[in-house]
């Protein structure tokens, strides 16, 4: 056996292990700095997070409190929130961002498990791109859904796909990977997209009925059996909340495509006056071309995992240009896709252009197995220094991160088991004020999604007719309340309306952090009030 040979598949593992180190190394960097593992850095983990501590308390979401995510997260991290219990909720939450961590790590992993039989270039440009992908960094930096949403579908595709092929021979493979999407679908029902990309490879793929039975019924079995306690317990609401107002809640924001596209890209960082229009353009060209030439050389034509690959990043893309409502964390879930489109053609080129191209035609000295190493190893330096100097601006960008740090003033001002009202649960959760010793103490923890939930997704739309129940949960959740914790413009998430604002001003006072800043016309302004 020649001794390229044997080396060739020792470098595919140390690929995927230098990438995923990487990306474990930019992660654990992002915890590292102020705030982030211990702080307040985001609104979403507030309310993620305390779904699980009031599911491990025996609150039933969608009963007895609002949710407009499926509950799929909530029983992840229900072994973390029954930590939480003994550690408090502030390093419960810090365990499950390091959870987050990990789980965004393995994906590194999972991408090159897909990818490795097309070789060392092939597993460095897919666990590579997503090592640094800008969104994939924002959404690994706390307890976000994304993370973990690719981790369920990553863990699919893997069953689902044996090298370039369908793994149809195998019904326990496709099976159990029908189940992973069916649960990826009960972690957020983005999932639904790759599900359904999956779907028509495996029936196109086939051209059999069967298969796509088969990944259909796991699906539907790893989907039921989260669903179905809810859906006996609080059908309504399970249906408001992940179904209308998810579906719906695109009302707010605006349809920049251009930035968005950069987002997605992970080119955001560019100057608002470069002509992006012009890159896209050419980054579009430039992967049409990568195919047309891999393919070209390699004289085959695409396998299922490219279509799925190519599919799923057109599917998943569209998606994300979709919707009003954006954040850069969203992009995390197109990063496994555009890193398997760029990846599987850029791998078979790699392989395909020693044996087949200019580069065995004499063109370099000793013949083909020259030409290969060669060009191997021009292509492995070109992708280091460029996954290198990706990391190298990630890591600059990570050291002006600083989250706010709120359990030393929490612990002057509010005493330990009183029942805080807040319109942020990521702050009491952080200050270890989550919980009430006090009986009957409101279990609210999305201000926003209880709004969208009771409001059909519309809440900038509704006549008061359809605010008035939302203003009675309003008004007897602060009838309840001791303290009242309010951050920011609370006119998005609380309907204040003349009565509730009198109600609230004659029964609190101001007694921590910053009043207003100048200019503010919202009342009441944000900060910590005591009843009178």
């Amino acid at each position: 056996m020649p001794a390229s040979a044997a080396r060739r598949p020792a470098a595919v593992p140390v690929t995927i292990a230098a990438c995923a180190a990487l990306a474990l190394a930019l992660r654990a960097y992002q915890l590292s700095r102020p705030g982030y593992l211990l702080g307040v850095t985001e609104y979403d983990d507030g309310v993620l997070f305390g779904n699980a501590l009031r599911l491990v308390s025996g609150v039933i979401p969608y009963r007895d409190f609002a949710m407009v995510q499926p509950p799929g997260s909530a029983l992840l991290m229900a072994p973390v929130a029954l930590l939480a219990k003994v550690t408090g909720t502030a390093w419960g939450l810090a365990v499950a961002r390091i959870l987050t961590v990990c789980a965004d790590t393995a994906n590194v992993v999972l991408l090159g498990v897909l990818v490795r039989h097309r070789g060392p270039v092939a597993a460095g440009v897919a666990c590579g791109l997503y090592a640094v992908y800008p969104d994939a960094l924002v959404a690994a930096h706390t307890f976000l859904l994304e993370p973990w949403l690719n981790l369920c579908c990553l863990a699919a595709a893997a069953l689902i796909f044996d090298g370039d092929r369908l793994a149809t021979a195998d019904t326990c493979r496709l099976a159990l990977g029908g189940a992973a999407f069916g649960f990826a679908v009960a972690v957020k029902i983005w999932a639904l997209v790759p599900l359904a990309v999956a779907g028509l490879v495996v029936a196109a793929g086939t051209r059999r009925v069967r298969p796509a039975l088969t990944l259909a019924g796991g699906a539907a079995a790893g989907l039921g059996v989260v669903l179905a306690p809810f859906a006996v317990l609080a059908p309504g609401g399970l249906a408001r909340g992940v179904l209308v107002g998810q579906l719906v809640r695109n009302a707010s924001g605006g349809r920049d495509l251009t930035g968005r596209l950069a987002d997605l890209a992970g080119l955001a960082s560019l100057p608002a006056r470069f002509p992006r229009p012009l890159l896209f353009a050419a980054i579009g060209a430039a992967i049409v071309g990568l195919y047309a030439a891999a393919y070209l050389a390699a004289g085959r034509r695409p396998a299922a995992l490219d279509a799925y690959a190519l599919l799923g990043a057109v599917a998943v893309t569209g998606m994300l240009l979709w919707p009003r409502l954006y954040y850069s964390h969203y992009g995390a879930f197109d990063a496994p896709f555009l890193a398997l489109a760029v990846a599987l053609p850029a791998g078979l080129l790699s392989g395909a252009l020693p044996s087949r191209g200019l580069l065995s035609r004499g063109l370099l000295p000793g013949g083909p197995l020259a030409a290969s190493r060669a060009a191997g190893a021009v292509l492995a330096a070109v992708l280091a220094v460029a996954v290198a100097a990706a990391g190298v601006g990630q890591f600059r960008a990570e050291s002006r991160l600083a989250g706010t740090q709120v359990a030393e003033v929490a612990d002057r001002l509010i005493p330990a088991g009183a029942c805080v009202v807040t319109n942020d649960s990521a702050y009491t959760v952080a200050a270890g004020r989550f919980y009430s010793d006090v009986a009957g103490c409101p279990a609210m923890t999305d201000s926003f999604g209880t709004l969208f939930a009771m409001t059909s997704g519309h809440p900038r739309d509704t006549s008061a007719a359809v605010l008035a129940p939302v203003v009675a949960l309003w008004q007897a959740t602060l009838q309840q309340a001791a303290y009242v914790w309010l951050i920011g413009d609370t006119a998005g998430q609380i309907p204040w309306t003349r009565q509730l604002d009198s109600y609230f001003l004659s029964h609190f006072r101001l007694i921590g952090f910053a009043g207003p800043p100048p200019g503010w016309r919202f009342v009441p302004s944000p900060g910590l009030y005591v009843r009178r």
